[in-house]
Formats: structure tokens, C-alpha cells, sequence
């Protein structure tokens, strides 16, 4: 048995009854036995977007340690890196900067390892890492065999690929990312450029844009090591322009983000004018800075997650007749 708190920033006290360790190419021998042996198998990469539902976890965690990363093209205006899945991700968009390299400096700061990227395609303040992701390479668990997903292939959409709910077979253990040696820098989120403006800031460079992302984000987001949280916990709902309307004329105040045929809310908002913000349920709350993210205050169960969960997407809907989903993995 192996006690799981510390390995998922939730801070969900849960037991695996097995726990392995993917370091290197050379446990493929090991996963593949653990894979064939197991009832029930899950992949934890940094364990920011893990929420265990039970006490227990009666199958097998394979912990995904893997590290390194290595330039494998280089062009005059453009570098392709092949990342392990086990890299830090916050470290390995700081390291991109640091080189010059641009591509990557919305998504700073954001918690969990490179392998987990793909599989919920990360985005934040104006990009997503689908953009930059050239292939995955991957190893089948249940056929030994090694290979890459080229991007076409990876089935990207909003916080979803083919990981998200399928191919759980296929262990992701590199990514290789296509980044840019010329910076432009992406100032359409308004908070980077309300930021921007209020600082007077003018020669921007990926590395200062990481830190101006990663000042924002710690200004609004509670750190996982003193407050348990998975980050935002449901997506942003997208309904059509005829319901966004219907809204708008009793809302009108809304926050949404025009997209071709449809509109995308804030989830944030909505859940904000259902009076969750800051409020406490026990053990369990959404955070005060931001609606959007649910909290440990100590001791959470998976059951008190998935409560609270359920009353925020039953007055959401009762309220806004919209639908959330909910963008955390639950794991049984």
C-alpha cells in the first residue's frame, strides 16, 4: 500500500494498494506487467488535476518520474525540443524562456509535469499547448510497442485530446514541442494587458512575460502547498449565440468570449453569481480570489469534493440553465 496525499495536490488522503515508478525506457518491461496483471491502472504524472474519490485506490499507480530534455532540430527562426514526461512543467516553460525561446510563456506557472500537456491540452491567458505540441511519443502498455502521435492525430479541443477519456493503454512518456526563436508577445487576455498597462511595461520578453504570468496567477490562484486545490475545477461552458443572448437580456453584465457559431462563459462567473465564492462546506469551499478553483481547508474527502461539485453544477443550471463540466480527473 502507498499513501497518495502527497502525491496529488488535492491533498486527498488515499491508499494505492500497488505503486510503480516509470524513471526510464528501460521499466517499459515493468509498466507492461503491471498493465497486464492490474484490474484497475491509473497514470499520475504531477497529480494537479487528480482528485481521488475514494480512501482507497484498489488497483495499480504508475508515478511517471521520467526526466531530460533534448534540442533535436534547429532552424533560424524556430527550435524543436523533445521533453521527458516527468520534467517539471513550470520549470521547463521558465528554462524555454531563459533560452529565448517563445511559445510557452502564457502557460507559466501552471502546476503538474509536461506528460500530463497533452492529455488535458493545457491553455491559459490566450494559448494552449496544442499550438505547440509537434508529436507525442508513446508506449502501449498492452502491446509493448513504442510510438508518436503526430499532432493532426492527438484529437485536440478545448481541455480535451485522445487521453482524456480513451487510450489509456498508451503511456505518454515524451512530448516534442515546436517553439519560436522570434517573440511576439500575445496581449489579448485582459489581464496581462491590464497588467501591462498599469506597470508601464514596454520591452517585453518571453522571460518577462513568464514572470508577469506567473505574478498574476499567484495573485489569484492559492498555492497547492499551503491550500490542497486541482486548479480550476470545471471548464468554461459553450453554448449557442441564441442562448447567450437569452442570457445577456437578463444578465447582462455576463462575461463570455466570442467564438465562431458559439460563446464561451466565464465559469468562474457564473458559479460567482450563484454565491459560491469564498463560501465554506465543511472541509471543502471555492476559493475566494477565484470562484472557479474548489479548495481543501484540511481533510477532504473525495465525497465532499463530489458534493460540492454537484451543488455548484445543480445552481448553475437551475440559475443560468447552463451545464458545467467538470475539468478535474475523478478517479474511483
Amino acid at each position: 500500500m502507498k499513501n497518495l496525499k502527497s502525491f496529488n495536490t488535492f491533498g486527498i488522503d488515499c491508499q494505492a494498494r500497488e505503486f510503480v515508478e516509470f524513471n526510464s525506457e528501460n521499466d517499459f518491461e515493468k509498466i507492461d506487467k503491471v498493465y497486464s496483471e492490474s484490474s484497475k491502472l491509473y497514470v499520475l504524472g504531477g497529480g494537479s488535476n487528480t482528485v481521488f474519490l475514494s480512501d482507497s485506490f484498489e488497483g495499480s499507480i504508475i508515478k511517471v518520474e521520467n526526466t531530460g530534455k533534448t534540442i533535436i532540430s534547429e532552424e533560424v527562426d524556430s527550435v524543436a525540443i523533445e521533453v521527458s514526461a516527468g520534467e517539471n512543467w513550470a520549470d521547463f516553460v521558465r528554462w524555454t524562456c531563459q533560452q529565448g525561446y517563445s511559445g510557452l510563456e502564457n502557460l507559466a506557472a501552471i502546476p503538474g509535469q509536461v506528460g500530463a500537456s497533452p492529455v488535458q491540452n493545457i491553455g491559459a491567458y490566450g494559448m494552449q499547448v496544442a499550438d505547440r505540441i509537434l508529436w507525442v511519443e508513446v508506449h502501449n502498455m498492452k502491446t509493448s510497442d513504442n510510438y508518436r502521435i503526430m499532432n493532426n492525430d492527438c484529437e485536440f479541443a478545448y481541455r480535451y485530446s485522445r487521453w482524456k477519456t480513451s487510450h489509456k493503454e498508451e503511456l505518454i512518456y515524451k512530448v516534442v514541442f515546436l517553439l519560436d526563436k522570434q517573440f511576439q508577445a500575445n496581449l489579448d487576455y485582459a489581464a496581462i494587458k491590464t497588467y501591462v498597462e498599469q506597470n508601464s511595461i514596454r520591452d517585453i520578453t518571453p522571460l518577462k512575460m513568464c514572470d508577469i504570468v506567473t505574478e498574476i496567477r499567484n495573485s489569484k490562484l492559492p498555492d497547492p502547498k499551503v491550500l490542497g486545490n486541482a486548479g480550476s475545477f470545471f471548464k468554461n461552458p459553450e453554448i449557442s449565440e441564441e442562448q447567450f443572448l437569452e442570457i445577456e437580456k437578463q444578465y447582462p453584465q455576463i462575461v463570455s468570449f466570442s467564438q465562431e457559431n458559439t460563446r464561451k462563459l466565464s465559469a468562474a462567473w457564473l458559479i460567482e453569481q450563484c454565491g459560491f465564492k469564498g463560501e465554506k462546506y465543511d472541509s471543502v469551499g471555492m476559493h475566494a480570489k477565484q470562484a472557479l478553483v474548489m479548495v481543501n481547508y484540511g481533510g477532504a474527502t473525495g465525497k465532499d469534493v463530489l458534493n460540492l461539485a454537484n451543488l455548484v453544477k445543480e445552481k448553475v443550471k437551475e440559475k443560468f440553465d447552463v451545464s458545467l463540466e467538470i475539468e478535474a480527473h475523478l478517479v474511483q
